[in-house]
């Protein structure tokens, strides 16, 4: 869907990269505004991310968080200090070298991810009841083919 004010380009594929950018900018931002803000949990996309990332590696330290986030371990360390507040995280000694700290999820923090994927699921089950089963593997397919070349 092309705004009022803009002329179409004439390059082969432009509307169709403005079509999927388009779609996948409303499906991002439902994303963001539906579940995290749901029941009065008051976690950033960022902050979800980090928590996904020590859901998935527990027990990593934080060079390695900073690194898969792409920051500098300071920065990881401030962010760390926002989610240890809440209680969602916490920090220990590695038993191997003491000068390491590793991050794990508290019982808090993996009961807030349960609840707010339980929330996204909700939100987003409608939506994709519009599609088959058939389409929607065809989406995820798609959309995994589309994340990875990029």
């Amino acid at each position: 869907m092309l705004y009022p004010d803009e002329k179409r380009d004439q390059q082969p594929g432009r509307d169709v990269t403005e079509r999927f950018a388009n779609a996948f900018w409303r499906i991002n931002r439902q994303l963001r505004s539906g579940a995290m803000a749901q029941g009065g949990h008051q976690v950033t996309r960022l902050q979800w991310q980090i928590l996904r990332y020590v859901r998935h590696k527990e027990g990593c330290t934080i060079g390695q968080l900073a690194a898969h986030m792409d920051v500098r371990p300071s920065t990881m360390s401030q962010m760390l200090d926002r989610l240890e507040k809440q209680n969602w995280v916490v920090r220990t000694q590695s038993t191997q070298d003491s000068r390491v700290r590793q991050i794990a999820l508290t019982d808090e923090g993996r009961a807030l991810m349960h609840t707010v994927e339980m929330l996204r699921q909700d939100s987003l089950s409608p939506a994709l009841q519009t599609l088959t089963a058939q389409e929607q593997e065809t989406l995820i397919d798609l959309l995994t083919r589309v994340a990875q070349a990029l």
